[in-house]
């Protein structure tokens, strides 16, 4: 019987990475260039047994001080995961139980899904601002051409050019370009996502889906903030009309009080609150609740490279995961244990824990940064 009670976290250290895309990433409907950058803070528990959780967390100095002396079950417990107190390092905690365990995150979770978790590439961002027609589309090939040489082959689109950036004819006319050319040069066989940022209205997603009804887009993302009515008459359009395009939204917060009597009710197909602002615990108690409405999992998680592994096995812990979102980039200093990519897919490893940490030199001169600490 493991005893969490017994094992005393006795250091803490935190690392900030830095990571860097193979491209600059444009803008969404809502927001200006997100840059090609990615700042990852990476925590790292130590107990008195000699076993080390490591994970994605914002934990801050003065917070790392207050746990320092805590038992592990004292801000956690199973099967349920982080209480209050362990919110804030809730993803190195499920790595350090497992590790405890001596077993693979995802079957100290359940492990009823697959261990090959299907990717998609999410860094298609409005990048076209300014260019022609004929250009737009060969900025995109480019694109899918990085995604395709990092091993992805699903794509997601950013799209609601006329929220912002154009006049929104003119931008609605630009987003089915892109779509179709993303298509063309996905290839088939892709699964082809579209993400709103909440910039159309109900009317205008409804055409998108008209105009590219031959693309067979498998997912609509934040069409518009989530509405009991608009919600209802979109899937309703989306049904009568035979498409198989789901619609994915929650990402956005805090969705409103009426949100999960939508999943409940299947006019919202995918539940996508943040991974790293929700955390495992979280997502845990949600993927048991939304199961038997039908509910599907994906959670958002664009800005981090590293939870992507303790998101995967939480993708191998439910048979009604989605797709998870990633995107291409180069990742120096990181140290990952039985990890590969296949077909498109992140193959979730059977070492104990998340089979993740970061190089010993990496660690020695992460902490003596000013972003950094060890307690």
């Amino acid at each position: 019987m493991l005893n969490l009670h017994g094992e005393k976290i006795v250091r803490i250290e935190k690392v900030v990475m830095k990571f860097k895309r193979p491209r600059l990433i444009g803008r969404n409907a809502r927001i200006g260039v997100h840059g090609n950058m990615v700042t990852d803070p990476v925590v790292r528990i130590h107990t008195n047994s000699g076993a080390i959780g490591v994970g994605w967390s914002r934990l801050g100095r003065e917070e790392a001080e207050s746990l320092v002396g805590k038992t592990v079950g004292d801000v956690f417990e199973l099967p349920g995961g982080s209480n209050e107190a362990g919110t804030v390092i809730d993803l190195p905690l499920w790595d350090l139980v497992a590790k405890l365990s001596d077993q693979p995150l995802y079957k100290l979770l359940g492990a009823r899904g697959s261990r090959a978790v299907e990717l998609y590439d999410g860094s298609v961002y409005i990048d076209d601002l300014g260019a022609s027609d004929e250009e737009a589309v060969e900025i995109f090939r480019d694109e899918v051409k990085t995604g395709h040489d990092y091993g992805y082959k699903n794509f997601k689109i950013k799209i609601g050019r006329g929220a912002r950036w154009m006049p929104v004819t003119e931008g609605t006319d630009r987003d089915v370009l892109v779509i179709h050319s993303v298509r063309e040069a996905a290839g088939e066989d892709a699964k082809i996502l579209v993400d709103a940022n909440n910039g159309t209205t109900l009317n205008i997603a409804k055409d998108i889906l008209e105009r590219c009804e031959d693309v067979g887009i498998y997912w609509f993302e934040e069409p518009f903030p989530e509405d009991v009515a608009f919600n209802e008459d979109f899937k309703q359009f989306i049904t009568e009309r035979g498409y198989d395009t789901l619609v994915a939204d929650g990402e956005s917060g805090p969705p409103p009080p009426s949100y999960f009597d939508m999943v409940k009710k299947g006019w919202i197909d995918v539940v996508q609150h943040d991974f790293r602002a929700k955390g495992l615990t979280w997502w845990h108690e949600t993927a048991a609740m939304i199961e038997p409405w039908g509910g599907q999992c994906a959670p958002h998680c664009w800005g981090s490279l590293i939870e992507r592994y303790a998101h995967a096995h939480f993708a191998a812990s439910v048979p009604h995961f989605s797709l998870q979102e990633a995107a291409p980039a180069d990742m120096p200093g990181i140290v990952l244990d039985g990890w590969t990519m296949q077909d498109g897919c992140l193959m979730v490893p059977d070492t104990p824990g998340t089979g993740f940490d970061l190089e010993a030199g990496v660690i020695e001169e992460g902490v003596k940064r000013e972003d950094g600490f060890r307690v």
